[in-house]
């Protein structure tokens, strides 16, 4: 068994019960943008008590929590907006976890495989342009080509749509859809609004009440 399993836990003002997602499983948790924050926190264990609570990954053999270098490699987000570090190329940022952690082998299978990925993503002209300020959909797409070359077992995904005009919103659709079917990750998707906007079949979804009201 290979998830990303929390337990019940105090999250700003709620009370938000135990839970998990497993490689192959969509779950969503509708809440406010706040929430989110602070549960990307808890999942990357700032203040949190991990003999209490926290957020794990787990496989058949081992137990890691945020601190572990390999829950970084295995669990991957894709964050509304943080895709890219404006000083870098495209190149650096869809590059980046490979740049300082890697391996050797790793890096270089990245950089082999990425002129291929950069082509899917429609990107590859771009990709030695400096980052600075750019769209939602550019963002999402670093993000999922970074998340692409990774192949990691689970993935957080923030409201990645939001901002993004209907035309780029489809496209990426498209992508993302595709990209899921290729890695077979586990998603646990983080929403201002329980509307089905990405076309995911969730097996399972909590919802703060009122959270459709911060959009």
């Amino acid at each position: 068994m290979t998830r990303l399993r929390w337990n019940a836990m105090r999250l700003l003002d709620v009370d938000i019960p135990a839970g998990s997602v497993l490689r192959g499983e969509m779950c969503r948790m509708v809440m406010p943008r706040s929430y989110q924050h602070a549960w990307l926190q808890a999942m990357h264990g700032e203040g949190v008590d991990h003999s209490a609570g926290g957020v794990f990954f787990e496989t058949a053999q081992t137990t890691v929590h945020a601190s572990d270098e390999m829950f970084s490699w295995r669990v991957a987000c894709l964050l509304h907006q943080r895709g890219a570090l404006a000083n870098l190329s495209l190149r650096e940022n869809i590059l980046l976890p490979f740049l300082y952690r890697a391996s050797r082998e790793d890096m270089a299978r990245a950089q082999t495989a990425l002129p291929e990925l950069a082509d899917w993503l429609e990107i590859s002209g771009m990709l030695d342009e400096q980052a600075g300020e750019r769209s939602s959909y550019v963002h999402a797409l670093i993000s999922l080509g970074r998340i692409m070359l990774m192949q990691p077992d689970i993935i957080v995904v923030q409201d990645v749509h939001a901002g993004m005009q209907a035309h780029r919103l489809d496209r990426f659709r498209l992508l993302f859809g595709e990209a899921l079917q290729r890695l077979g990750v586990g998603v646990l998707y983080l929403s201002c609004t329980a509307q089905d906007v990405m076309g995911l079949d969730f097996s399972h979804s909590l919802e703060l009440a009122g959270a459709e009201d911060v959009i």
